[in-house]
């Protein structure tokens, strides 16, 4: 029995040159693709090595390793190509979020001190800068201490100081209540000063030697006493004149005071009496001196009272004061000598240490002294307008324009002094050595709660700007460096065959698939016409 029914005879007499040249066309492409990998090493028949052994990749993967390293590092990885790549939006937003994240994290992370950021490898080498920071802060300072420009300018600034110091009020500096405790002072030392010795001392000097020009120049205490103290010493007899009437009146009181008065007018009526001529053996017998005494004495006790309160009364302050005030003036206005003479030294020097005895007890008591300071109060407030006069017009008034110059010439160099000197650049280096360390030790903490958000992002695009700008400049030359093709090349032949394979099919299986299909399609129309041309 036939192999082909001779109904399918003419059929297949057709289809099998196409069918067979179809085969024949995949089966050859699909070979040559296979003996581009295979086989991996020469076959040899008797010695001879088999043509076309091995395949072309194996034999030729070293021209393709360098080709291949060619085209990447010449055509494909250019710096001019890594440049351009590096500018693109996507490469720019990934390395904008990179950035943000990992500068964020060190940002919102609770931060110690600085020492706790630095390695412990390091540590060392943070000492030696810390105390290299330190030395150059100061001698920096001290250096800029100095330097001629730093005192010119310490000059303009004492200057400008100063003078806004003069146009100020007085009232400004030293306000009512400041001034009030100043002549507080002042009265309590006027009244030291009058009190102590060396002021008994010299006015017993300036009166003897006032009272020596007064007895050559025929003067009186009058002329010689300042007409303030001689107005103060009148005041006081009549302000103490009430104080001696009511002494008066104590001391009348007392029976040693009250019996003298008793002899001394029993003394008076007797001489009255005894005046008479031959009429005092006849009064003397109408009076006995006994019964006169006790009668005074019984009026005295009986009008004790009534004595007293007629030496209180206004009429008679006023009689005593005017007496006694006449009295001073007709003494003052005496001339001296009329009452002791140049000649009896030892009287003068009596009377001139006498008279300062009276007059110190006089200037001792507190009345005096807030006699004046309220004086000297009143005419400083007068003069400073209350407080609203410039201290520069003052000052003016005390030392001149001169010696405000002088004084602000004084200022100025000592303030450069102090500022100079040894102490003050020693303090200042402990100052400095403290606040470093202080600063060193302080706990930084979140370093984002001391930037605002805005401030943040500012960061952000700063790191990213000049991540961006380093690239552009410098990958070129790390791409020229780097020798892509030589790395490439290397790598491609360093790669095991199987993978090698492995990897150029992974590529092109789907190519080399449309190879062997057009083979087969190619060898089936090449069958087709032969089948034409044959018939």
């Amino acid at each position: 029995m036939p192999l082909i029914p001779s109904e399918f005879a003419p059929f297949f007499h057709y289809a099998t040159p196409p069918v067979v040249g179809a085969f024949i066309g995949y089966i050859t492409n699909k070979v040559a693709i296979k003996m581009l990998f295979r086989p991996l090493v020469a076959w040899r028949v008797f010695g001879i090595k088999v043509p076309m052994t091995p395949g072309v990749i194996p034999s030729k993967r070293h021209e393709l390793a360098e080709n291949m390293g060619e085209m990447v590092g010449d055509h494909l990885l250019t710096s001019k190509e890594i440049g351009h790549a590096l500018t693109e939006h996507d490469f720019q937003q990934h390395l904008y979020s990179l950035i943000e994240e990992r500068v964020g994290n060190f940002l919102h992370r609770d931060t110690g001190p600085i020492s706790s950021v630095i390695p412990q490898k390091f540590n060392i080498y943070y000492d030696i800068a810390i105390k290299t920071v330190k030395f150059q802060i100061k001698e920096n300072i001290h250096n800029f201490i100095q330097d001629p420009e730093f005192a010119h300018k310490i000059e303009e600034s004492l200057e400008k100081r100063l003078d806004h110091l003069l146009k100020r009020e007085v009232g400004s500096i030293f306000t009512g209540h400041e001034r009030e405790n100043i002549y507080r002072f002042m009265e309590t030392n006027v009244a030291r000063l009058l009190s102590g010795t060396a002021m008994q001392q010299w006015l017993e000097d300036f009166i003897q030697q006032k009272v020596y020009e007064a007895l050559r120049q025929d003067h009186s205490l009058a002329d010689i006493l300042p007409q303030p103290l001689l107005e103060l010493l009148l005041q006081t007899i009549e302000k103490e004149t009430p104080n001696l009437l009511l002494r008066l009146a104590t001391m009348l009181k007392e029976p040693e005071i009250r019996q003298k008065i008793v002899h001394g007018a029993r003394g008076g009526v007797e001489h009255f009496i005894s005046s008479l001529g031959p009429m005092a053996a006849i009064a003397s017998g109408f009076l006995k001196m006994e019964t006169v005494e006790q009668k005074i004495h019984d009026y005295l006790v009986e009008k004790e009272e009534d004595i007293t309160k007629w030496l209180q009364t206004d009429e008679i302050r006023e009689r005593v004061a005017d007496a006694l005030t006449e009295r001073c003036r007709k003494f003052l206005a005496k001339p001296l000598h009329t009452l002791i003479h140049i000649e009896n030294e030892t009287k003068i020097e009596e009377f001139c240490k006498q008279l300062a005895d009276r007059l110190v007890i006089l200037l001792q008591g507190r009345d005096v002294s807030k006699a004046l300071s309220s004086m000297l109060k009143a005419n400083l407030e007068t003069y400073i307008d209350s407080g609203n006069l410039s201290l520069e017009k003052v000052l003016a008034e005390f030392i001149g324009h001169k010696g405000i110059a002088a004084g602000k010439s004084w200022i100025k160099s000592e303030g450069i002094a102090v500022l100079r000197t040894r102490e003050t650049l020693g303090t200042l280096d402990i100052m400095i050595e403290s606040m470093i360390t202080a600063l060193l030790n302080k706990p930084i903490g979140k370093l984002s709660n001391l930037l605002p958000a805005d401030v943040r992002e500012e960061i952000y695009r700063s790191i990213q700007t000049m991540a961006s700008d380093m690239l552009a400049i410098e990958v070129p030359g790390l791409v020229d460096s780097l020798n892509i093709k030589r790395i490439v090349a290397e790598k491609v032949n360093s790669l095991d065959l199987m993978r090698l394979e492995r990897l150029l099919l992974g590529i092109m299986e789907e190519q080399f698939k449309y190879i062997n299909l057009f083979g087969g399609i190619l060898g089936f129309l090449i069958g087709c016409l032969n089948l034409l041309f044959a018939h």
